[in-house]
């Protein structure tokens, strides 16, 4: 004996209505292609454009390090130390030269006015040597403390430098880095508000469809007839045990 269905078709007509919309929407839900691109977006084009501009700025420090390592390096202090020799050390020289004249001028008038001029004898010869060498001692002490001074200014220099040139190549790496995810935050923004907006699109239908299950669920709705009587139905209970009395022999 088969068991009685509702039959809907003893709806009220907007009640059946409801039932097709439903049922249509339900089916056009399950049947819709799911828009992948929409649910999950490609990287948004600020996300793009930081991942081109760090893949530029990749290495864009190296030189300023390279450069900062050559200064540090042994042969650092040399870059400051041409200028320095050429604009002090020569000057000095030259003034050094001028003096030791002057002075030797002022020996051969101390030695005229006392009588003693030797001229270009032997005490003459022995009195220019003994003076050029004091000058050349002199010079010598002079330009080697110059030149002391002018290298270990020319290694602070260029330690300074160095300095300046690793913490620049710092500071524009860490610029770039900043700009970098600036951009690349400003794109995952507008990437995740794309991603809302295509799960919106997505789950709007199902909650809509859902809120007309429900409303249709709150219907008065035909109930399924009751299991038929037996008795009514012309059957007897003799007839039922009889039935399985013969299925039984």
């Amino acid at each position: 004996m088969a068991i009685p269905q509702a039959d809907f078709t003893k709806l009220p007509q907007f009640a059946q209505d409801a039932y097709k919309r439903i049922f249509g929407q339900a089916a056009n839900i399950a049947d819709r292609p799911i828009d992948t691109a929409a649910l999950a977006p490609d990287l948004d084009p600020y996300q793009q454009q930081a991942a081109t501009l760090l893949n530029q700025g990749i290495g864009s420090y190296s030189p300023f390090i390279q450069q900062a390592q050559e200064f540090a390096g042994p042969g650092g202090a040399q870059a400051f130390m041409n200028p320095y020799t050429q604009n002090v050390v020569d000057q000095t020289t030259q003034q050094l030269q001028k003096q030791f004249g002057l002075q030797r001028a002022q020996a051969d008038q101390r030695a005229i006015q006392s009588g003693s001029f030797a001229g270009s004898g032997t005490r003459g010869a022995v009195f220019d040597a003994a003076l050029a060498g004091e000058q050349a001692d002199t010079l010598g002490r002079s330009v080697a403390d110059l030149y002391n001074q002018g290298f270990t200014q020319a290694q602070q220099a260029a330690q300074t430098g160095a300095g300046i040139l690793g913490s620049l190549g710092q500071q524009i790496q860490g610029q770039r880095l900043a700009d970098v995810n600036a951009l690349f935050n400003l794109g995952g923004a507008r990437r995740d508000i794309a991603a809302q907006r295509g799960m919106l699109g997505f789950q709007l239908p199902i909650t809509q469809s859902s809120f007309l299950q429900q409303a249709f669920m709150g219907m008065p709705m035909y109930q399924a007839p009751p299991m038929p009587n037996p008795l009514q139905s012309g059957l007897s209970l003799g007839g039922i045990f009889g039935g399985f009395g013969g299925f039984g022999g």
